[in-house]
């Protein structure tokens, strides 16, 4: 099958055969076999199919290759961003032209003048009106940008992976390498081509693509002369602060013990989101989501790295529930603990050290990782927990007393007795066995209050 394709630039001339690509006055020449293996599989790394990224012309025998490719671009980029994002990535801005722009950036030291050249001459526009029929296959437009649709994309991945295995053919070019091909002059890429994750952005924070150069980053937010400190031992936050200012800096590792346990145990009432994109993603999510309900921490940046991912956010300053001695405080955060579950939110760790008091009498939560969509059996989770952090804690009883009693008389009735019923039931027998004093201490209180 012979052709031609036409870019704005170049020129890619396809022969019968094998022939491996060569390119000289700005065409590209290469066999049929090896352009179809590339386009379909990859097979060369996109050294020759990458070429079909921006508009190009083409001989009607070649439109369907064409299409495809630009298909699989679309999807195979937008699955990428997907898993590098997790449930961050319905919050992300992600305009359409990202797509070519990101599938560009691994071919930048092969083809950065001639993709420099195309975006000088069409804009990102004309890569955006390129990609919008494409979008369709993994979500919508919407002004420009895409709101994927996992179940869509996922469908979509796998009818090109399922292509992909009826295609294998010329398995053995793999081990062509595209380091070795050089079209023999060499640009600085443009800054679209270089970073184009930097066209991403989020409702609130910055996006970092790296975790490194750490310092720099908090010597740009509250000045030189700073120092960080940990809580404590197993705390995953550190506040960092100067003259000027104070932020959190929270880290969300792999293998922690606290989620894995907690999981373990609580996998038939209370889920939790164990690994940390998982987690880090549900904390950026609920901590705006609540904020209609509870204050919460602003969002500075969030930083997602191969093994690393952080959130820096502003530091609230308070008195923090877990240490306070006034009853009107531990009211509070009954009446608020309950306001959260009457807005059909659940928080899966409600520690009463993750609640300050701020401005005199409002509250704020400053951890919410483990957030969840309300069910009575989560809130019950909720109820338990909280009791044995304020008890295991040295909270006083007669404080933590108040916390429930203000929590009961802002439920309505029939639902708090739903969360009771979970609460004396045998889901929380069997988890609750390592602090079976706790839990006796627990109904029997509820009890007291129940006939109050």
């Amino acid at each position: 099958m012979e052709g031609e394709i036409n870019g704005i630039n170049y020129k890619i001339k396809i022969v019968n055969g094998f022939k491996l690509p060569t390119f000289e006055n700005n065409t590209l020449i290469v066999g049929d076999l090896i352009f179809s293996a590339d386009v379909k599989l990859g097979t060369l790394g996109d050294v020759v199919s990458g070429l079909l990224i921006p508009p190009v012309e083409y001989d009607n025998n070649m439109k369907s290759l064409v299409e495809y490719y630009k298909l699989r671009v679309t999807i195979e980029q937008a699955y990428e961003i997907s898993q590098r994002f997790g449930e961050l990535v319905n919050s992300i801005k992600i305009p359409i032209e990202f797509i070519p722009l990101s599938r560009m950036q691994p071919l930048r030291n092969i083809y950065s003048c001639i993709f420099n050249d195309i975006i000088d001459k069409i804009g990102i526009e004309g890569l955006r009106n390129e990609y919008e029929k494409y979008v369709k296959n993994i979500g919508k437009n919407v002004n420009g940008n895409i709101n994927l649709n996992s179940e869509l994309l996922t469908m979509s991945a796998n009818k090109i992976m399922g292509n992909i295995g009826k295609n294998v053919i010329l398995g053995f070019l793999t081990m062509y390498s595209g380091n070795s091909f050089s079209i023999g002059k060499i640009c600085k890429p443009n800054e679209l081509i270089e970073n184009p994750y930097n066209l991403l952005s989020l409702p609130e924070g910055n996006i970092l693509n790296s975790c490194n150069n750490s310092d720099n980053y908090i010597k740009s937010i509250i000045g030189d002369n700073y120092s960080c400190r940990r809580p404590g031992l197993l705390f995953s936050t550190q506040i960092c602060e100067s003259e000027k200012n104070k932020i959190v800096i929270k880290e969300y590792m792999y293998g922690t013990l606290k989620w894995f346990m907690a999981g373990a145990v609580s996998a038939s009432i209370y889920p939790f989101k164990e690994t940390p994109l998982a987690r880090l993603g549900n904390e950026y999510n609920s901590l705006i989501n609540l904020r209609n309900i509870i204050d919460t921490p602003k969002v500075i940046s969030v930083c997602l790295d191969k093994y690393e991912y952080k959130m820096v956010r502003e530091f609230i300053e308070g008195e923090v529930v877990l240490k306070s001695k006034n009853p009107y405080v531990w009211d509070n955060l009954g009446r608020t603990l309950a306001l959260i579950h009457n807005n059909n939110r659940t928080l899966g760790d409600p520690n009463p050290g993750n609640f300050v008091v701020i401005d005199g009498d409002k509250m704020a939560l400053i951890d919410a990782e483990q957030v969840s969509n309300y069910t009575s059996k989560k809130a019950a989770w909720d109820i338990a927990v909280f009791y044995a952090y304020a008890r295991t804690f040295s909270a006083n009883s007669r404080l933590v007393r108040e916390a429930l009693e203000s929590y009961i008389e802002s439920r309505p009735k029939d639902e708090w007795n739903k969360v009771l019923n979970f609460i004396k039931g045998p889901h929380l027998t069997a988890l609750m066995a390592p602090l079976p004093n706790l839990l006796a201490e627990l109904r029997l209180m509820l009890r007291e209050l129940d006939n109050n």
